[in-house]
């Protein structure tokens, strides 16, 4: 959980007129906690999203390995790791720990937001290749 990536992505879902018009009637905070280390907070507020350090008490948290954050938002990812909800139902993937009925409640926003994520991955992977 990069914190320039996060602050990247946070630019792209505040510019993104789908997100904008999905997400005028949302807001709930989720925690992402990555078993390696990682955990952070996303506050979403009709449209908009911030990032903080994680604690516990928001309405959604989400746990797993590293390696079923990056498939996440990979947009090459294997057929049942392709998004969150199969990577919920996945071995090895991510738990819902609270906040089921908030996962459920949101999931439209949520899928989007991963949507962006992984378009931002897309494009940092271009970058990448194009300075090698």
């Amino acid at each position: 959980m990069n914190p320039e990536r996060l602050a990247d992505w946070a630019r792209a879902v505040a510019g993104d007129p789908e997100n904008a018009h999905i997400g005028r009637f949302s807001a709930f905070t989720a925690r992402l906690v990555d078993d390696g280390g990682g955990d952070v907070v996303l506050r979403y507020d009709h449209g908009a999203v911030t990032v903080e350090d994680g604690r516990p008490g928001a309405d959604l948290e989400l746990r797993g390995p590293g390696s079923a954050w990056r498939e996440l938002v990979d947009p090459a990812a294997a057929p049942r790791r392709h998004d969150l909800l199969a990577l919920i139902k996945a071995p090895d993937g991510l738990e819902v720990v609270t906040g089921r009925e908030h996962l459920i409640r949101h999931l439209r926003v949520i899928t989007r937001l991963v949507q962006l994520a992984r378009l931002q991955h897309a494009e940092d992977d271009e970058q990448q290749e194009a300075h090698r």
